[in-house]
């Protein structure tokens, strides 16, 4: 004999209907907003908005990501004062100063700058800039320890139209 398989289908209807009838009813007091409410603390991002942030947290994530690749493209996202302090003078990024940092790095530090996000970031400590912490940073697997071109934390400023890590 052979079955149809709309026939097992068929005979649920009658279990459906009684299901669905309870779900028309009033709701229960006891049953939780399907939305939150205006004013719910726990569901708002205390940190700067993350439409506002994007380009300032791209940079630091191009930043990061050109790290592990070794590419010095990524020296271009550094304000002057900014290449001075963590190379030593202007254009030291650029000028081997991004590789003696990569060879400072564990090879697991840069497989874990390969899978760096950078979610989320603070307001400050200027007007117009944000800061995001090293611990702020998500990553992949094992995070990278943080020391050397890896700060524990980076600071951004729109300098004209482009944004540039400033500390």
């Amino acid at each position: 004999m052979r079955v149809r398989p709309f026939l097992p289908a068929l005979s649920l209807l009658p279990a459906l209907a009684l299901g669905l009838g309870a779900c028309g009813g009033k709701e229960e007091a006891g049953m939780p907003p399907l939305t939150p409410e205006p004013g719910d603390s726990r569901l708002v991002d205390v940190t700067a908005p993350a439409k506002d942030s994007l380009p300032a947290r791209l940079v630091l994530y191009k930043f990061l990501r050109g790290v592990a690749a070794g590419n010095v493209k990524v020296c271009g996202f550094l304000a002057p004062a900014y290449d001075r302090a963590a190379f030593g003078r202007a254009g030291g990024c650029k000028a081997g100063g991004l590789a003696a940092a990569r060879a400072k790095l564990r090879p697991a530090d840069l497989v874990a700058l390969r899978g760096v996000t950078v979610p989320t970031c603070d307001d400050g400590p200027g007007d117009g800039e944000y800061t995001v912490a090293f611990g702020d940073l998500k990553w992949k697997g094992d995070p990278a320890r943080p020391g050397g071109v890896l700060a524990a934390k980076f600071t951004l400023r729109k300098t004209g139209a482009r944004w540039l890590i400033t500390a």
